[in-house]
């Protein structure tokens, strides 16, 4: 086998999927979802998948601006190229948060998978050796929860996201509600049917759910029901309440999905005191993760981190991998079972017990032949047809 060093990478290419998605009834969607990937080859061959977050937003500015990120990491080993995603973020005017800071982090995944599929090992002994050197207790089980239940749902699709989630061994959902219309049902039916939930308001894309007076009731009306967590309780730009929402009733709150800089993270940790912070691997650099984590540690907090996943399997793969890695400071990976053709093939084959997957369940070292083989099959798509709306 050719030494990794002497391996270079050849070529940085995006991959644009569309799959069927939802049946219509997400905010922000139509029937369509799409995912935008890195496919990165090496000289000999070997290749590395990598995923963004805001690929799934607006795929037209992940392929323009991975076009002009790829010349950093063109004919530079897989070493190397983790070394210059490092040097990258020390630049703060362009990459320690936003757009190119998200595109980052999927060239850094991409990489990661490659030297994986070299050493023909799972990710997680990839990142443990080179973050960690070894020295982390590598786990085979993350304790994860099902994520469904869309704002514009039915009372009949809640049945339908509470069967699957028990058929998937998962006894901890998160809905979406609609603050502003009758959610008691959909709440008196979670608990009829013993499913422990929290509730994700979305605030920051769905505007009507930032009325005040009904944000009172609802968090008066949910605390008898004792969900786990609320997340994303207000906008961003009303972030500066959150002291006084938390007054409001003593509930547990999530936030940060659509945060990547490790100092909003240490905001959210450290001013606000979020009991979690909503992490997605594929908008921030696992080396800012991990210097998020060391920062929560060294200042005492008692913040937890709750994985943000919401597209595709790259992303969860990279989630589970990097969970079972660290327990002390990972709560658990959010496990997206909302119908999505690209995904439901791997979600459905899933092994997991009282929230608990276990990850001999899933092929772990074969991540990259899992998205070759749907590139291949799949006619790439062009994005503007399915573009994220936000209204």
């Amino acid at each position: 086998m050719e030494r990794l060093d002497k391996i270079k990478i050849q070529t940085i290419n995006s991959k644009i999927l569309s799959g069927n998605f939802g049946k219509g009834k997400y905010f922000g969607y139509g029937n369509k979802k799409l995912i935008s990937l890195v496919e990165i080859r090496t000289n000999n061959e070997i290749i590395g998948f990598g995923e963004s977050l805001v690929g799934i937003y607006s795929s037209d500015l992940y392929e323009k601006n991975l076009k002009y990120l790829s010349d950093f990491f063109l004919n530079q080993s897989p070493r190397q190229a983790l070394k210059i995603c490092q040097k990258l973020q020390t630049n703060k005017f362009f990459f320690d948060s936003g757009l190119l800071k998200s595109i980052l982090a999927s060239i850094e995944i991409g990489v990661l998978n490659l030297i994986s599929s070299y050493y023909n090992e799972n990710l997680a002994t990839t990142i443990n050796r080179i973050y960690f050197s070894s020295k982390k207790k590598e786990s085979n089980t993350v304790k994860i929860y099902s994520s469904a239940g869309s704002i514009k749902s039915s009372l009949s699709n809640l049945r339908e996201d509470i069967k699957k989630s028990k058929r998937l061994g998962i006894d901890l959902i998160k809905i979406r509600l609609d603050i502003n219309k009758n959610y008691e049902k959909k709440i008196k039916t979670l608990k009829a049917n013993k499913m422990k939930f929290s509730v994700d308001l979305i605030c920051n894309t769905y505007e009507k759910n930032k009325n005040y007076y009904n944000l009172r009731k609802f968090l008066t009306y949910i605390h008898r029901f004792n969900p786990k967590w609320i997340e994303e309780v207000l906008n961003v730009n009303d972030l500066h309440k959150f002291n006084e929402v938390k007054k409001i009733k003593p509930l547990s709150f999530s936030y940060g999905e659509n945060f990547n800089s490790i100092f909003d993270y240490y905001n959210l940790a450290y001013y606000y005191k979020f009991k979690y912070i909503n992490v997605d691997v594929s908008h921030i650099t696992i080396t800012d993760l991990i210097g998020l984590i060391n920062l929560i540690e060294k200042k005492k907090l008692k913040t937890k981190i709750i994985f943000h996943c919401w597209g595709g399997i790259i992303n969860l793969h990279t989630s589970l991998e990097i969970a079972s890695l660290m327990k002390k400071n990972i709560e658990m990976v959010e496990f997206p079972i909302a119908d999505f053709s690209l995904n439901n093939k791997f979600i459905n084959s899933v092994n997991a017990k009282k929230s608990i997957i276990d990850l001999n369940s899933i092929n772990r070292k074969n991540i990259n032949q899992f998205y070759l083989k749907e590139t291949k099959k799949k006619k790439l798509n062009k994005y503007s047809k399915y573009e994220f709306k936000f209204s």
